[in-house]
């Protein structure tokens, strides 16, 4: 698997996991008194989150993002389904860069 292709999955679980931890497992806490639910799903997402900020790290030292793109895929981590604009956009520049590539 190459660099992009991977920042692509790690986007996607990241965005996924962040989606779960506000749409389930916080309601779950605060309405049903379950509070196990972001006992668990918060470590799950902080290491996916964490995992996510590594490879776009590496991409970045790696010279395959700018800073720019550093900045957008962060902020884009943040915001519930921002995971998922990011990885559509990974998905343009990978496609980019085969094109380039002929």
């Amino acid at each position: 698997m190459n660099r992009g292709t991977v920042l692509r999955w790690l986007a996607v679980i990241e965005a996924v996991t962040l989606l779960i931890l506000v749409l389930v497992a916080v309601p779950l806490k605060h309405f049903a008194g379950i509070a196990e639910a972001t006992r668990i799903v918060g470590p799950v997402h902080g290491l996916a989150f964490i995992a996510f900020c590594w490879a776009v790290m590496r991409s970045s030292s790696e010279g395959w993002l700018s800073k720019r793109d550093v900045t957008r895929l962060l902020i884009g981590a943040f915001i519930p389904f921002g995971g998922i604009v990011n990885e559509r956009w990974l998905q343009g520049r990978l496609t980019e860069a085969k094109v380039d590539a002929l």
